[in-house]
């Protein structure tokens, strides 16, 4: 039987090469997961050393220093513990090591495998069935995309970047959005999602491919999978509902946040229809996706809802050189007569990390002004987002204000904590992220039933007015995403290769 002592973690790995004192360090203080079960593919040309580093964890060179925990690959050796100076000044010297479990001495519980893209198409995917079977993880080095990878990371100027970077030579396929959505809802139930959670998740990501956000859509299904495997999503978790006087409470029991969040946003909808006004809290709560998903229940019911949500420090305040604070996230949805509700969605850094990360997947720089590095000097290397660095909040002290806004509503009472408490999902895959919303809604027909669609169309005429001649689209907030939504049913969405994989569709 494989159990979890088949993962591999590997801890503040440096790998070098050359002599003593003018060593050219290849991996800089490497960190990697790779959960059982798990094939994990590693992108880089031959000069950024991967397969100096491959060799390393096989167990067939020695590293400066670090830590590699779990069952190692068949070799005639394993990586003893080696002493040295460190090769990077001002690191401190660990010793690496790895055991040899003999249960799994015939099938190894590792398997490091360099070059895996000069490997025979066939043989690598036979390979990769095998293992995923089996429950034991695979690290492949490749310099290009293999295709049946779960997840990918790049090996570049020494540092191991985030797997979205790594997608760039990816090929991508094109899906309707319902083949996508059922594809995605089967990708989360086969990971032990139960499926009705696995639909709502699914819908959740999918709206936001649709409406033009992919930073909020499929392309966080590795990632949800990934802390599934981790721990930081408890698939069944169940949220529940508590009613206290004129208020509700969910507590998200650290599973997925889309479940939570909509059972948030129906009660909330609900009461104020009735009851004039309703506020609903969602506490101990994991990534919910874009707040926008959440407008059905609103437009239903006749209601105007506030909805608002704190997240992991991503953003520089005003001046400062190290992200602190939350890109936290306000949207108002405003029910209409017919169709869709007027909705305006946007969160507090001066552009979304999604929009960085996409950037990074296509190898292109990012307009000035989006990022700081990790020093906090501006950059335009989308790369720097996941080293340390930072997007500025948007509108300077006004900006500022409004994230503050948010972390006393939906943080302090919604959760009773802030953004600098929340746990980053990307970096703590094994935690639940905590973190909270609130959301309140107000019914239009205890404020005497405006006429909301006229008043909305003479503030759209008002924005038009303010042109000598007709602006381009969108020169108001609801036009992208009904542009996007044309396209999108017209011609379908691209899904990167690696998302693809894991959706079990051929690029």
């Amino acid at each position: 039987m494989v159990t979890a002592a088949s993962a591999l973690s590997v801890h503040d790995l440096v790998v070098a090469t050359g002599p003593r004192g003018r060593e050219r360090v290849v991996l800089r203080g490497g960190h990697l997961e790779v959960a059982a079960g798990e094939v994990l593919l590693v992108l880089g040309d031959a000069g950024s050393g991967k397969t100096l580093t491959a060799s390393v964890l096989a167990g067939h060179y020695p590293a400066r220093f670090g830590r590699i925990d779990g069952t190692a690959a068949t070799q005639r050796r394993g990586l003893l513990r080696r002493g040295g100076r460190p090769a990077v000044p001002g690191m401190r010297r660990r010793p690496v090591w790895s055991s040899v479990d003999a249960a799994a001495a015939a099938r190894p519980a590792l398997l490091v495998i360099d070059d895996a893209d000069e490997l025979p198409a066939p043989d690598i995917a036979a390979l990769l069935r095998r293992r995923r079977a089996d429950g034991l993880p695979t690290v492949l080095f490749a310099a290009h995309a293999v295709a049946g990878a779960d997840r990918v990371i790049r090996l570049d100027r020494g540092a191991l970047l985030p797997g979205p970077a790594a997608r760039a030579a990816a090929r991508t396929v094109v899906l309707p959005p319902d083949e996508l959505r059922t594809r995605t809802a089967a990708a989360l139930h086969a990971a032990g999602t139960p499926r009705e959670v696995a639909d709502r998740v699914a819908d959740v990501l999918v709206d936001a491919d649709v409406r033009g956000h992919r930073s909020h859509g499929v392309g966080l299904l590795p990632m949800y999978l990934d802390r599934i495997r981790a721990g930081g999503i408890d698939p069944r978790a169940t949220p529940e509902l508590t009613v206290r006087d004129g208020t509700a409470a969910v507590h998200a029991g650290g599973g997925f946040g889309q479940p939570a969040a909509d059972l948030a946003a129906r009660w909330c909808a609900r009461t104020a229809a009735s009851h004039g006004v309703a506020a609903v809290s969602v506490h101990h709560n994991n990534h919910i996706g874009m707040l926008a998903a959440y407008r059905r229940p609103f437009q239903e019911h006749g209601a105007v809802g506030l909805l608002l949500n704190i997240s992991g420090p991503s953003v520089a305040a005003p001046g400062a050189r190290r992200p602190t604070l939350g890109s936290n996230a306000i949207c108002l949805v405003t029910a209409r007569a017919d169709g869709e509700p007027f909705v305006i969605d946007l969160a507090t850094g001066v552009v979304a990390a999604g929009k960085i990360r996409n950037a990074e997947h296509h190898g292109r720089p990012v307009p000035p002004g989006w990022l700081l590095d990790r020093q906090g000097r501006p950059s335009t290397d989308a790369r720097e987002l996941d080293l340390g660095g930072s997007i500025p909040v948007f509108g300077d002290y006004k900006g500022l204000c409004i994230t503050l806004m948010a972390e006393i509503l939906a943080g302090v009472l919604g959760g009773q904590t802030v953004s600098p408490l929340v746990s980053k999902q990307r970096k703590y895959p094994d935690r639940s992220m905590d973190c909270s919303q609130l959301f309140v809604g107000f019914g239009l027909a205890a404020f005497g039933s405006p006429p909301v669609d006229d008043l909305v169309d003479r503030l759209h005429d008002a924005v038009l007015a303010g042109h000598d001649t007709p602006p381009p689209r969108p020169y108001f907030p609801d036009q992208l995403e009904a542009d996007a939504t044309s396209t999108a049913q017209r011609d379908g969405i691209e899904v990167p290769a690696a998302v693809a994989a894991a959706l079990e569709v051929a690029a």
